[in-house]
């Protein structure tokens, strides 16, 4: 029982090492969230509840914590984390007064390729 105990301590702490989310991908992403923090006449609306974009970039900061051993660009976090409910599987809506409201998906890829002029190439 303590051999397998000591095992699973083990693989615990060599966890961090499997993640597949590089530096610069990672660099991409808290990039874009920087950027969606300065947008605060933005609503994120998740599963009908609307919320300020500082709770929806503390929101997905949560989600990429969960989800970073789990994706290799920052296009899949967009696409497989960032643009809809885990539970629901609802869209996340982006409301910008004097704009249509749209989905949080091709708003974060728009989002993305502003910021990504601003980040040195991935070397």
């Amino acid at each position: 029982m303590k051999r397998i105990l000591c095992a699973l301590v083990a693989l615990l702490l060599t966890l961090p090492a499997w993640a597949k989310l590089n530096a610069h991908e990672e660099a991409r992403i808290n990039a874009m969230l920087d950027a969606l923090s300065q947008q605060k006449e933005l609503v994120f609306v998740r599963n009908g509840d609307e919320h300020t974009c500082d709770e929806a970039v503390s929101h997905l900061k949560l989600k990429l914590g969960n989800t970073r051993n789990r994706i290799d660009t920052a296009e899949q976090f967009i696409d497989k984390v960032a643009s809809s409910s885990s539970i629901t599987g609802k869209p996340y809506i982006v409301k910008i007064p004097g704009k249509s409201d749209e989905n949080a998906q091709p708003y974060l890829h728009a989002l993305i390729a502003q910021t990504d002029k601003t980040l040195p190439s991935n070397p």
